[in-house]
């Protein structure tokens, strides 16, 4: 039976570990990374007309202080599970974006999202994409309101782990990173295993750092990621490069 490590935090990897069972996967876990609230004052929400959240963290650590959302302010989401997120606090977003800030560009540059100011919720490390959005006229502020841990474990203890999987289901860049931390100058192990990223932005710093993706699947989600990799196991197991 084939063997999957997911480095996801404990909550997210419990969750996860059921979808991976249903497809015939032992799972192994290695929670890698987790994350604390940055203190914030809450900004003047009456001076912008978009809230835009990339991640359900993003929504949680901003609402759970910030409280309530003025009518006029137009909230994006970037993917279900944030919109989900947002519905929990009672925000119904305005727009729901498939995959990434991308989306929210080609509308800016398309001219079907009227300009104007955005404020941006988001991790202390982030990715800029968003920023081009002053490309199209728009007025950009940055909140950084929850930053990214890694988390540290023996060594014998990582090299256990991954030793006895056969492939490394990574969630984030961030993951990634804190599992080459871990392992420090022990990280050649990762060229025997099959590495599967949940989307390109991970495939990206896999590479980077000079090791093969194997599988990514089609949309960056987990439920999509199980059915897909189970879809395509024998063809990934004999090593070829697949995507979704």
């Amino acid at each position: 039976m084939v063997r999957v490590l997911l480095t996801r935090p404990e909550e997210e990897a419990e969750r996860d570990k059921k979808l991976f069972h249903q497809k015939g996967f032992e799972v192994e876990t290695l929670p890698l990374i987790g994350f604390e609230e940055i203190p914030f004052d809450p900004p003047r929400l009456n001076d912008y007309d978009y809230l835009y959240f990339g991640s359900k963290r993003g929504v949680r650590y901003f609402l759970q202080k910030v409280g309530k959302i003025p009518p006029h302010l137009k909230v994006i989401a970037v993917g279900g599970k944030t919109a989900e997120s947002l519905r929990d606090f009672g925000v119904e977003p305005h727009l729901v974006l498939n995959g990434s800030s991308k989306h929210l560009l080609e509308l800016a540059k398309n001219g079907k999202l009227p300009k104007g100011k955005i404020l941006v919720p988001t991790a202390e490390v982030h990715t800029k994409t968003i920023y081009h959005l002053r490309d199209y006229g728009f007025e950009v502020d940055i909140l950084p309101v929850y930053r990214t841990v890694f988390r540290k474990y023996p060594i014998g203890v990582v090299e256990e782990k991954v030793g006895r999987s056969d492939i490394l289901i990574f969630a984030s860049p961030s993951a990634f990173k804190a599992l080459l931390e871990n392992l420090q100058n022990r990280a050649e192990i990762l060229k025997k295993k099959i590495i599967v990223p949940i989307g390109e932005t991970t495939a990206v710093a896999v590479r980077e750092r000079g090791f093969e993706v194997s599988f990514i699947p089609s949309k960056p989600d987990m439920a999509v990621l199980v059915e897909e990799l189970a879809e395509a196991l024998n063809e990934v197991l004999e090593g070829k490069n697949l995507k979704g």
